[in-house]
C-alpha cells in the first residue's frame, strides 16, 4: 500500500522527502549528540568544583582530641554546603548552606534532590560531604534543549524547501526533454530540440545526448523519407513501360510467336525489377544489428569470380585475381555482395579486358583499365540511385556503388578510389584483422579457369 502512494508521488516530491529524511535523523543525532556532551561537560564542571571545595575543606579541619570541626577562617557561599560527618553519619561541623533533608551517604558524586553531592573517607573514619545545589544546570540543560529543539525543527524546514528548490532546478531539464518528446510524439516535429544547458554536468551531458539523438533520428527520417521518394520514382518508369508493353500487346489479337516475344521482352523488364528491389532490400538491411564473423577474402573473391565468370565471357573480358589468404572481421553475404558489385561496375564500366582483383592482408583492390569516374562525381555516386554521366545508356539501377558504401562504412572499412594513369581502382581496407597465411593466385577468363598455388597449378 506504502509503495503504491509513494509510486503516484512526483519525483521532486520524492527527492525532497528521501533528503529530508536523511538530514533529520543527522540533525537529530547531532542535537541528540551536542545536549548530552554539554550535559557531561557541565556536570563534569560541576564536580571539579566540589572537589576542588572539598580540597580547601579537608585541608581547614581541626582537631581537639576526639572533636574535630572546621577552622574559623573557612567560609563558604550561599549556594554551597560542607559538612564534616561522623563515622556514623551524623553531621560533626558544617559551613554555608543548611541541608533541607539529609542525602544518603555515599561515597563519590550523586545528585540527590536537585543537589550534586562529593562525598570522601577521611582519616579516623570521618566523612567529608560538599553538595551544591544542581538547578542551575538542570535549567541550562532544558534551554539548550529547547533551543536545539526548534533549530533542528526550523533547519529541518529550510532544508526541506531547500532541497525541492534544488530538486526543481535540477530536472528542469528532464521535463524540457519530457515535452519535447512529448511534442515529437503529438505533432510529429521532429525537428524541435530540447533548449541546452551550458556547463558539462549531468544534465548538461543529458540534454546534449538527446539533441544528437534526435539530430541523428532527423537525419535518418530525411534519409528515409528521401530514399522512399527515389525509390518510388525508380521503381514506377519500369512499372509503366511493363503497363506500356502490356496494353500494346492485348490492343489486338496475335499469333502465339507475337505473344511469345512480348512475354520475352516483359520477362527481362520483370528480371530489371527483380534486381532492383533485391538491391532496395540489402540497401536496407545495412541499419540492421550488425553481426560479424571472420570472413575470408580470398574465399570471397573466388566465389565472385566464378559467380561472374557468364557475364565476364558475354562481355568478352575476365577476371583476374592475385590473393593471399587474409581473414577478417565481416559479414560473409555482405562481403560477397561487395565484391560482386565492385566487379560487375568494372566489367560493365571498364575499358580494358581484364578486370584485376588484388587481396593482401586486410585491403581488397579492385580495378581496370579507363579513367573511371571522375573524381568531382565520386561523391555523388555513393548516394543510392546515382550514376556516372557518360553512363546513362549502359543498364544499371544505381545502386551498386551506394551499397558497397554502405556495407563498408557498416564494417567500419575504408572506401577510397585511386586514380592513375588510364587506370581505376576502388580498395577497400578492412580495420580488423585475423592473422593470415601465404595464398593463391587465380585467372578465370573466357571458358577456361586457372589455380595455382606456389609450383602447383590446376588447370
Amino acid at each position: 500500500m506504502l509503495k503504491t502512494q509513494l509510486s503516484r508521488l512526483s519525483l521532486r516530491f520524492k527527492l525532497t522527502l528521501g533528503y529530508a529524511l536523511v538530514f533529520a535523523l543527522t540533525v537529530l543525532l547531532g542535537a541528540v549528540g551536542v545536549y548530552f556532551v554539554s550535559r557531561s561537560s557541565l556536570t563534569n564542571s560541576l564536580d571539579a568544583t566540589l572537589k576542588e571545595t572539598a580540597s580547601v575543606a579537608q585541608a581547614s579541619i581541626e582537631r581537639q582530641g576526639s572533636a574535630a570541626g572546621f577552622a574559623p577562617e573557612l567560609k563558604a557561599t550561599s549556594d554551597l554546603s560542607i559538612e564534616l560527618l561522623s563515622a556514623a553519619g551524623l553531621p560533626l561541623a558544617s559551613v554555608g548552606r543548611d541541608e533541607d533533608a539529609s542525602p544518603p551517604l555515599k561515597l563519590g558524586f550523586v545528585s540527590f534532590a536537585e543537589q550534586r553531592i562529593f562525598t570522601q573517607r577521611l582519616a579516623g573514619g570521618l566523612y567529608l560531604r560538599v553538595s551544591r545545589p544542581s538547578d542551575t544546570l538542570s535549567h541550562l540543560l532544558e534551554i539548550l534543549a529547547r533551543i536545539l529543539f526548534f533549530g533542528s525543527f526550523i533547519m529541518i524546514a529550510l532544508a526541506c524547501l531547500a532541497g525541492y528548490w534544488l530538486a526543481d532546478r535540477a530536472l528542469r531539464p528532464v521535463d524540457a526533454v519530457a515535452r519535447t518528446a512529448s511534442a515529437i510524439a503529438g505533432r510529429g516535429d521532429y525537428r524541435e530540440r530540447v533548449p541546452a544547458l551550458v556547463g558539462h554536468d549531468e544534465m548538461a551531458r543529458l540534454t546534449q545526448t538527446v539533441n544528437a539523438m534526435l539530430d541523428q533520428l532527423e537525419h535518418t527520417i530525411e534519409r528515409e523519407k528521401q530514399f522512399a521518394r527515389i525509390a518510388a520514382h525508380e521503381l514506377r518508369t519500369p512499372l509503366t513501360v511493363l503497363k506500356g508493353r502490356l496494353e500494346l500487346t492485348l490492343e489486338r489479337p496475335r499469333d502465339a510467336a507475337a505473344y511469345q516475344k512480348a512475354l520475352a521482352g516483359m520477362q527481362g523488364r520483370v528480371d530489371d525489377l527483380i534486381a532492383l528491389s533485391e538491391s532496395l532490400l540489402a540497401l536496407a538491411r545495412t541499419d540492421a544489428p550488425i553481426k560479424l564473423e571472420p570472413v575470408e577474402l580470398a574465399a570471397s573473391v573466388l566465389a565472385a569470380a566464378e559467380h561472374l565468370s557468364d557475364a565476364a565471357r558475354k562481355a568478352g573480358k575476365h577476371i583476374k585475381v592475385s590473393l593471399t589468404e587474409s581473414w577478417v572481421q565481416a559479414e560473409a553475404e555482405g562481403v560477397q555482395r561487395l565484391l560482386v558489385n565492385l566487379l560487375e561496375n568494372a566489367l560493365k564500366y571498364g575499358s580494358s579486358d581484364v578486370v584485376s582483383v588484388k587481396v593482401e592482408r586486410s585491403t581488397l583492390v579492385v580495378g581496370n583499365a579507363g579513367p573511371g569516374p571522375t573524381q568531382t562525381d565520386w561523391a555523388r555516386l555513393l548516394q543510392p540511385f546515382e550514376r556516372g554521366r557518360s553512363v546513362q545508356g549502359v543498364a544499371g539501377s544505381g545502386l551498386g556503388l551506394a551499397l558497397v558504401a554502405a556495407l563498408a562504412k557498416r564494417w567500419n572499412a575504408a572506401l577510397q578510389p585511386h586514380w592513375s594513369a588510364q587506370r581505376f581502382e576502388v580498395r577497400v581496407q578492412f580495420c580488423v584483422v585475423i592473422p593470415a597465411h601465404p595464398g593463391l593466385a587465380l585467372t578465370l577468363g573466357g571458358e577456361r579457369a586457372s589455380v595455382s598455388s606456389g609450383s602447383n597449378a590446376l588447370r
